[in-house]
């Protein structure tokens, strides 16, 4: 029942993943402000958190003390989202109002799936649904490098539960949620290293000849 839960988990989020990575076209980049900095700065905290926690789940199960390890890896992850959002919203608006969107997109989209879920699972409140919609909402606001990272987190947990006895599904679908969560906040690092590499170089100083006449 685990497995079967997690895996219809998963793919509603790749359901979200990959609306939202169509969704949303491309814009020209425009001059970033203080406020877009700071909504950068929240959106990429909430984005890069919720990114952090899902991704932390499988490696912090194995250690002794996981809900640590968990509350660090969240914490870790939100203070670098939140990092990339601020480099974002102060550079580019419209790529930040690219996310903003997108989060928006996915939050619908994962409360959605979480709705139409909730009858067929047991225990599935709607705690449930806002905690799917808030996944979906996070996921995004970065969507291309998390369906990226669900595809090579898929790809390797796969792997491993047919060559691993000890891999068991859930396992091999919560490495799909770790690539997809690793590939999202790698994917909030790219935007603002790639914004920020974007700026036109100051222009040099232009020399300005100055001529006199000395007499004797």
């Amino acid at each position: 029942m685990r497995g079967r839960r997690w895996a219809r988990v998963v793919a509603a989020l790749c359901s979200v993943g990959l609306v939202v990575a169509y969704a949303t076209p491309a814009r020209a980049q425009t001059s970033g402000s203080t406020w877009a900095a700071i909504g950068g700065g929240a959106l990429g905290l909430y984005s890069g958190a919720v990114l952090g926690s899902m991704g932390s789940w499988l490696p912090c199960n194995r250690t002794y003390q996981s809900m640590t390890c968990v509350r660090t890896s969240t914490v870790a992850a939100g203070v670098l989202g939140a990092a990339s959002g601020v480099v974002i919203g102060a550079v580019d608006s419209e790529t930040l109002w690219d996310a903003a969107v997108g989060a928006g997109i996915g939050f619908a989209a994962g409360a959605a799936a979480g709705v139409i879920m909730k009858p067929f699972l047991q225990r599935f409140g709607w705690d449930d649904v806002a905690a799917v919609g808030l996944m979906g909402g996070a996921i995004g606001a970065s969507p291309v490098g998390a369906v990226i990272g669900l595809g090579a987190g898929t790809v390797i947990g796969v792997a491993l539960w047919q060559l691993v006895p000890s891999i068991e599904l859930s396992d091999a679908l919560a490495f799909s949620v770790g690539g997809m969560a690793l590939g999202g906040l790698t994917g909030w690092v790219y935007r603002a290293l790639d914004v920020e590499s974007s700026q036109p170089a100051p222009a040099a100083h232009a020399a300005i000849p100055i001529g006199f006449t000395l007499t004797f």
